[in-house]
């Protein structure tokens, strides 16, 4: 009985293990993918930004263009 028992311990051991190892993995993975996604996210909402800023300074200089000319 005793042998029984340890071998089901031994068992037990190697599926917690790999329960373990899998669980690890799928929490290293999906912290990958989420850090990915949020670059990938941030990188596009800076570009977005900077393209904002250069249209306002665009117009802003246009804008300044047309005063020039009026007042002359």
């Amino acid at each position: 009985m005793n042998a029984l028992a340890t071998s089901h311990d031994a068992h037990l051991q190697l599926i917690d293990g790999r329960e373990d190892d899998i669980t690890t993995r799928i929490r290293n993975w999906l912290t990958t993918i989420v850090d990915d996604v949020h670059d990938r996210e941030e990188f596009k909402r800076n570009r977005m930004r900077v393209t904002e800023i250069n249209n306002l300074i665009a117009h802003l200089r246009q804008e300044a263009e047309n005063v020039e000319i009026a007042q002359d």
